[in-house]
C-alpha cells in the first residue's frame, strides 16, 4: 500500500461561500470549494500563482448550517460601471446569496513553501467572498495511505465513479486559474459533489487517500486529472 507524508491544516472561516458557476439573480452555494478555490487560497498565501505540478492536494470541507443573505450588487459592463441617471450614482441591485456557516477546510498537501506560507501568508486568507475571512486553527504532519475504497463526505470526486453516488449532487467546476491577467481557467470539469451534511458513504474511485490517524479519506488532484 502506497503511503505519501504530506502537512495536514484546518483552515476555519464563520462564513463561506462558493458561487456556482452560471447562477444569476439568486447565487448558489457548492457546500464542497472547487480546487480552483483551493489553489487561490495557496496563491494568497505565498503572494503568487501556485499549480497542481507543484503542490498536489487533497481536502474535504466541513459546515454547520446553510444560510443565506442579501446582497448589494453594483452593475458593471464592458466600459465599467454602469451609471444610473435615476440615482445618480452606480447602478446597483440586490441578490440573494447563500452561504455556509462555521465552515472548515481540510487540506493535504505537500511539505514547502506552499504548506509553509499558510503559517504566515502574503495576502489573507479567504474562502470564497472578500467578506469570508479564513485563519489558520491548526498545521501537522500526516501520513496518507492509498485505498481503492473509501468511507467519504464532504469532498469532490472527478466524473465519473463506478460504484453508486446516491447522494452526490453533479456540477462542474473550474479546476485551476491563472493568477496573470486576463485570469484563465486551466479546464473545467464535471464532479461528483458529496455535502458533509448529507452523512457518509463508501465508494470505489481512482486517487483515494486515507489519513492513517484520522482515518479522513479524499481523492487526490494534481495536473493529470486537474488538466
Amino acid at each position: 500500500m502506497a503511503q505519501k507524508s504530506m502537512i495536514r491544516v484546518e483552515v476555519r472561516a464563520y462564513s463561506a461561500s462558493f458561487r456556482v458557476p452560471g447562477m444569476m439573480g439568486y447565487q448558489l452555494t457548492s457546500p464542497v470549494p472547487p480546487p480552483s478555490t483551493v489553489y487561490g487560497l495557496l496563491a494568497a498565501a505565498c503572494g503568487r500563482e501556485v499549480t497542481p505540478e507543484e503542490a498536489p492536494i487533497a481536502y474535504r470541507f466541513d459546515y454547520e448550517a446553510l444560510a443565506e443573505d442579501l446582497e448589494k450588487i453594483l452593475f458593471f459592463g464592458e466600459g465599467g460601471p454602469k451609471w444610473s441617471a435615476k440615482t445618480g450614482g452606480v447602478g446597483s441591485g440586490v441578490v440573494t446569496r447563500q452561504f455556509l456557516a462555521n465552515a472548515c477546510l481540510t487540506l493535504y498537501l505537500p511539505a514547502g513553501e506552499a504548506a509553509n506560507a499558510l503559517l504566515r501568508p502574503r495576502f489573507p486568507l479567504l474562502l470564497g467572498r472578500s467578506q469570508d475571512v479564513a485563519f489558520v486553527a491548526s498545521w501537522r504532519e500526516a501520513q496518507l495511505e492509498s485505498v481503492e475504497r473509501a468511507t467519504i463526505s464532504g469532498v469532490l470526486v472527478p466524473f465519473p465513479i463506478q460504484s453508486s453516488a446516491r447522494r452526490s449532487r453533479l456540477l462542474s467546476f473550474p479546476t485551476f486559474h491563472t493568477v496573470q491577467e486576463p485570469r484563465r481557467a486551466r479546464a473545467v470539469k464535471p464532479f461528483h459533489v458529496f455535502d458533509s451534511l448529507s452523512g457518509s458513504q463508501e465508494i470505489v474511485a481512482p486517487d483515494l487517500w486515507r489519513d492513517v490517524q484520522s482515518g479522513e479519506a479524499m481523492p487526490l488532484f494534481h495536473s493529470t486529472n486537474l488538466s
